[in-house]
């Protein structure tokens, strides 16, 4: 991976590692620096899903070693029923974890939304690097009561099949759909790896719905040409939507730089090539750009 287009902080993270012979002096580096999140009674919780994700989890945890709060926050991971290495590395860098047998990213965060102690959820992936001011920049906008939800941005991490260059473009693209949608769609913006809210407020709409499909995300359910679940609440997106809905607040998108997470481009690459993932996106929004400009009509849920 040519990393001379990442952000220094970027690089730092993205080391290789054996997960079956992982040197002791790395994962003492990172329990270490993880200590600040073993706290009994944190303000925040960030909640993060993990499946098989042995490849990537040190990276993960190394970024959010670098976290710069002066807020209390705790770190649990849901291990999503993983046959890999995912829980021993876990256990090694001494992560609080959950399990949950059920499989599916919305049944994952439901577990995590349940078992966390902070009064706000700060939601995050394994396959993501953070930024060292991003917990306080995702959930400073939850200061203000008439939000209910913050989102940031993101940026795709390059892989062999991809190049930084070209994920730069479909990035400039998508955010510019994004800034339409925003207008009176933005619950359709929220990924699940970078979003915040109150937990009372999630418990309260009734929590995470585990009806939301394989992905549960909104934004890749309408990319793949499918309807969200009628439920109005969903592992993302339909969760801002149902705090929307509910009287909890709006949803707010962060623009703050310390707010971008940086998430691997698997699922774009999935599609074949990343020419493929621009085009069924891209188009795709086009044909919709009516809708997103229209107003959120109501949930029944």
């Amino acid at each position: 991976m040519n990393n001379s287009l990442l952000p220094s902080w970027v690089s730092k993270h993205l080391f290789m590692y054996p997960p079956s012979d992982t040197t002791a002096e790395r994962i003492a580096d990172i329990r270490a620096r993880l200590s600040k999140f073993r706290v009994e009674n944190p303000e925040i919780s960030i909640v993060i899903p993990a499946y098989n994700e042995e490849a990537n989890i040190l990276n993960l945890l190394s970024s959010l070693g670098d976290q710069q709060t002066t807020r209390s926050v705790e770190l649990l991971v849901v291990n999503n029923n993983s046959a890999d290495r995912t829980q021993e590395l876990l256990d090694k860098c001494g992560v609080r974890s959950i399990f949950e047998k059920q499989p599916g990213v919305a049944f994952a965060r439901q577990s995590g939304l349940l078992a966390a102690k902070g009064q706000i959820i700060a939601n995050a992936d394994a396959d993501c690097l953070y930024p060292p001011g991003w917990v306080e920049a995702i959930t400073a906008p939850l200061q203000n009561p008439t939000i209910a939800c913050s989102y940031g941005l993101y940026s795709f991490l390059p892989s062999p099949q991809s190049s930084r260059l070209a994920l730069s473009l479909y990035e400039k693209a998508a955010h510019l759909l994004n800034r339409v949608r925003n207008r009176h769609r933005s619950y359709m913006n929220v990924y699940g790896f970078n979003f915040a809210f109150r937990r009372a407020d999630a418990l309260a709409v009734g929590g995470f719905e585990t009806d939301s499909g394989r992905e549960g995300s909104v934004a890749e359910l309408i990319a793949a040409g499918e309807a969200p679940p009628p439920s109005g609440r969903c592992e993302d997106g339909l969760m801002a939507l149902a705090l929307q809905n509910q009287g909890k607040g709006t949803t707010f998108r962060v623009t703050d730089p310390n707010a971008k997470a940086w998430t691997s481009d698997r699922r774009l690459v999935a599609d074949g090539s990343l020419m493929k993932a621009f085009s069924k996106r891209f188009w795709g929004g086009l044909q919709e750009i009516g809708h997103f400009l229209s107003p959120t009509p109501k949930s029944s849920s």
